[in-house]
């Protein structure tokens, strides 16, 4: 399992030379600056150069504000497009924009924003420039948020190789690339190669950027999640609170950048049998950033607790949200008509749950193949189901049976005589 290194206590950090102390003044005085004339950007008062709006903009991406930021790319998209025109700056507008609706959970919108602005980047630079690559990377990570994994392995091995060319194996920015692919690989349910892949790029990752810093935080949340789906819960949990307590020094403590690893801790805590905890987390995710993931792991909750009619809410909840986000045929959208499946075994209703399994069977089958474990539990839902409604049917057949039976039987000893 990967550890990661001791944090330096703050006695044995160096202290900030006189022009460090400097640049963080004319930071703050900046962003202080910046700050103020945010509301009349945003009001849609003064005039700004396109550049700048998307300078603002990414301020507001990179602290999770997401609607303002996409307030602000519009702007200058609009900028742009009046203007004589900027190849570039549309280019990197419409990929910021890609990156916002990615973020909000609208893939079909983010893809088409992406394909945009790479193929602008495309013409203004040229097929294998580095800016394309980490263009790539995006449009990799939306495809498979939509489960179009062979799309998504072809965009991130395109940029793996792109930015091979100017930078060596053992360069964190190439590790970078390497944790992109970890992530779809831990996805398409290849733990064992995406924890190798994880824990060797950690080692460039954590030694250039710090292990306090934000980037490696994200990139130990995945791992965490990786060692939950292996059911490594007391790892994943201890790795995941380290993760957190980096992010929390940053962002607070209810941050909502840090709803993603509230869900893993939610599942860590479902799993381990610390039901009221799970939920709390859970209610505290969909208040904050409902998400359909967090649906569909309290609608498992519920189940497990007996509250069934709770239950099937958040799983339509959930089916609703991956439907728009992933689309109908996705394998999420077809997970999560398994867990309705389930519900609706315990509640007798085997011909719905034996009908939605085998509905969503198809779906799980092409994401993944005939061998993968998510198959094989939509399948057992379907034999289960089948089971049980053949069990049902006989069941209400048997009285009709045994009065047959009698019928047969006074037919065979005729009444006595009078």
């Amino acid at each position: 399992m990967f550890r990661p290194k001791n944090r330096k206590t703050v006695s044995e950090k160096p202290a900030p030379r006189w022009w460090e102390r400097i640049v963080v003044v004319l930071i703050i005085a900046l962003a202080f600056t910046t700050a103020r004339s945010a509301p009349a950007i945003l009001g849609g008062s003064g005039s700004c150069s396109p550049k700048t709006l998307q300078s603002l903009a990414r301020v507001y991406m990179a602290h999770g504000d997401y609607d303002k930021a996409q307030t602000l790319v519009n702007s200058a998209l609009e900028s742009v497009s009046t203007g004589e025109g900027n190849e570039e700056v549309k280019s990197s507008c419409l990929i910021d924009l890609a990156w916002i609706y990615k973020n909000q959970g609208q893939f079909p919108q983010a893809e088409q924003a992406c394909r945009l602005g790479l193929e602008l980047q495309q013409q203004f630079y040229y097929q294998d420039h580095p800016y394309v690559a980490y263009t790539l990377r995006i449009l990799g990570s939306i495809y498979q948020h939509q489960a179009k994994y062979p799309q998504a392995g072809a965009s991130l091995d395109r940029a793996l190789n792109i930015i091979r060319k100017c930078h060596p194996a053992d360069d964190p920015i190439v590790a970078s690339f390497q944790v992109d692919i970890a992530r779809l690989e831990m996805a398409e349910g290849k733990l064992a190669e995406a924890e190798m892949r994880f824990e060797q790029a950690l080692v460039l990752i954590s030694n250039y950027y710090g292990p306090d810093h934000l980037y490696t935080a994200a990139v130990y949340s995945d791992l965490a999640k990786l060692y939950y789906l292996q059911e490594k819960y007391d790892q994943a949990e201890c790795l995941l609170n380290f993760a957190m307590s980096i992010q929390e020094n940053v962002f607070g403590p209810d941050h909502r950048l840090l709803t993603g690893n509230w869900l893993t801790l939610a599942k860590i805590y479902h799993a381990k049998g610390d039901l009221p905890e799970a939920q709390r987390l859970l209610k505290r995710i969909l208040s904050s950033v409902p998400s359909a993931e967090a649906f569909e792991t309290l609608a498992r909750l519920y189940l497990d607790t007996g509250q069934f009619a709770k239950a099937q809410d958040a799983c339509f909840k959930a089916i609703d949200m991956f439907e728009k986000s992933a689309g109908p045929d996705s394998d999420l959208t077809a997970m999560a008509k398994n867990t309705l499946a389930k519900i609706y075994l315990v509640q007798g209703k085997f011909d719905e749950s034996f009908d939605l399994a085998c509905s969503a069977l198809p779906a799980v089958e092409t994401a993944f193949g005939p061998d993968h474990p998510s198959v094989a539990s939509v399948a057992q839902t379907a034999q289960l189901a089948r089971q049980l409604q053949t069990a049902q049917r006989l069941a209400s057949a048997a009285p009709d049976t045994r009065i047959i039976a009698k019928a047969d039987e006074s037919s065979l000893n005729p009444l006595p005589s009078r």
